[in-house]
Formats: C-alpha cells, sequence, structure tokens
C-alpha cells in the first residue's frame, strides 16, 4: 500500500451557515499540557464532526490531556482561550480562522483552483472528474439519508452533475436497514454510486460494498475514510487530515505565537482492489494522479 498525504476536494457546497468552534487552551504545567476544548456550533454538520476528530486525535497524539466541552445551538464561549478556532462555511470567509489571546491569527483556506483546471487528469469533481474515472458511464446513482442534515448540500451538488452530463437516481432511505435493498434496487440500473459521508460513516456499509461488488456497479465516495471500508474513488478535501493539520497550527500558535495560512488542497484517493473487485479499470494516467492508494 502507497500512501499520500490525504486531503479531500473543496466542491463543497458552501451555505451562509457560520459554525463556531471554540478550543480552550490550559494550564501548562510541568511536562504536559491540559488542553480544554468547548465546541459552539450554530448547525453541527459531518464536515465540523469530521475536523474535531482531527483536531482531538493530533492534539492526543502529541501528547496533550484534552478535555472536551460540546454545545451546540449559539456562542456559548464563557472562558478565556489562549486560541479561539472558528470555522465558517461560507464562501466569503476563510474556512477556519485561528486567533490568539495576543490577537495573532492563522487562516485554513479550502482551494477551489484544483478544480477549475481543465487540462489536468482531474478535472473536477462534477461530470468531469466522474468521466475520467469511468468513461462509460452515463447513469450515476445516489443513495441518501431523509434524515441527515447535510442532504440539501448533496443534492445541490448532485444536481450540478446532472446539468453536466450525467443522468441522477436518487434513492432516499429512512434507516441504516434499508442500505442493502437500496443498492440491490439501484444496482440495474446505474453505472456507479455515489455515497456522501453520512452513508458511508453507517455501520452497515459493508452492505452497500457486497451488493456492488457482486453487479460490477462503482462505488464512489465523499470521504476519504471510506476508501478503508471498500469505496474505490474519493477525490476531495479529507476534513479529518484539516483538523489534523489544525491542531497543530493551533499549538504553535499557542506556544509560539505565530504561523503561516494555511491551503486545504482536494486529492485523490484509490483503492484498487476494490475497482477490481467491481469490475473497473483504471487508466495508469489517472492511477498516478492519487496521493493515497490501496492496491
Amino acid at each position: 500500500m502507497r500512501e499520500g498525504h490525504i486531503m479531500e476536494r473543496s466542491h463543497l457546497i458552501f451555505t451562509s451557515t457560520v459554525m463556531l468552534i471554540f478550543i480552550y487552551l490550559f494550564s501548562f504545567v510541568a511536562q504536559a499540557t491540559q488542553l480544554t476544548n468547548t465546541v459552539s456550533t450554530l448547525s453541527p454538520g459531518m464536515v465540523v464532526a469530521h475536523v474535531q476528530s482531527g483536531v482531538e486525535s493530533e492534539l492526543i497524539r502529541q501528547g496533550y490531556v484534552t478535555e472536551a466541552e460540546l454545545a451546540w445551538g449559539g456562542n456559548n464561549k464563557t472562558r478565556i482561550a489562549d486560541v479561539d478556532m472558528t470555522i465558517s462555511i461560507s464562501q466569503s470567509s476563510p474556512f477556519i480562522t485561528l486567533v490568539s489571546q495576543q490577537g495573532l491569527s492563522t487562516d485554513i483556506y479550502l482551494d477551489e483552483s484544483e478544480l477549475n483546471n481543465s487540462s489536468d487528469v482531474i478535472e473536477s469533481y462534477e461530470a468531469n472528474f466522474i468521466k475520467k474515472l469511468l468513461p462509460g458511464i452515463n447513469i450515476l446513482g445516489v443513495i441518501l439519508d431523509r434524515n441527515a442534515t447535510d442532504i440539501s448540500n448533496v443534492e445541490q451538488f448532485l444536481a450540478e452533475q446532472e446539468y453536466k452530463g450525467v443522468r441522477i437516481i436518487y434513492h432516499y432511505i429512512e434507516s441504516s436497514a434499508e442500505l442493502r435493498s437500496s443498492t440491490r434496487e439501484l444496482a440495474p440500473q446505474v453505472d456507479a454510486i455515489y455515497l456522501p459521508c453520512h452513508i458511508t460513516d453507517m455501520p452497515e456499509l459493508n452492505d452497500i460494498v457486497t451488493v456492488a461488488e457482486r453487479n460490477n456497479v462503482a462505488l464512489i465516495g465523499e470521504d476519504h475514510r471510506s476508501i478503508d471500508k471498500g469505496i474505490f474513488a474519493v477525490y476531495n478535501i479529507d476534513y479529518v487530515q484539516v483538523g489534523r493539520d489544525t491542531a497543530d497550527l493551533l499549538v504553535r500558535l499557542a506556544e509560539n505565537g505565530y504561523t503561516d495560512n494555511y491551503l486545504a488542497q482536494p486529492v485523490l484517493s484509490l483503492n484498487l482492489d476494490a475497482a477490481a473487485r467491481m469490475g473497473v479499470e483504471l487508466s495508469s494516467e489517472v492511477i498516478d494522479k492519487a496521493n493515497y492508494i490501496i492496491e
């Protein structure tokens, strides 16, 4: 297995919703640092959850003792923080802003320029990109959970793909128990199935993978973690990795008072074993563009 630096695509459809996360760093004692995390968000979603997961795992990896306090529904900041972290799902502001007590700040941006380079193999995560992976694709199936908080964003993204030439067949479920039957219904009708984060995070994902392999239907995911679960391709920004990198910047800002701004770029992840089991043949040109490969 060859591993590369995973980051997720920035095709994510942005809304004006602002999500705030406040990270509090306290009590530098002896050889350990106590970290208290208070999270406040107006609209919890999968992106925020993945960023927070990456932040927490990296802080723990670096030896920090962390204490997390979660608060949904508004700005509940009640303590003075060494560093404030703000996540804003808005095209007009940085994705993440870190501000120290001294007023120094670091911004994290999502790069969309990679998605608009028509001369590259990976032209975009719109229909063009999917057709680079699967040149013969005409119909893309999608499984969506009606109860997911990010469903409108996913539908908007898929509508753009349909506009660019790929027919979309939507299949909505009420619970994860319907995943196997939904995949069985879609498989004879489509060339590939797209699975958003809220689907690939379900424990029953293996039901989809099993049906897809039996029917030679390719599975394309939104979250890079799904590559390890049997999905064959993801081109996206890896928000868990962004969280890890944010944690590193956060610590450096708190301790040293200065860091450079950071640009999160989309990359390609491939599971070649899964591709083979789904009957997908990938060109060497596409494989060479992957940053993370399971062989």
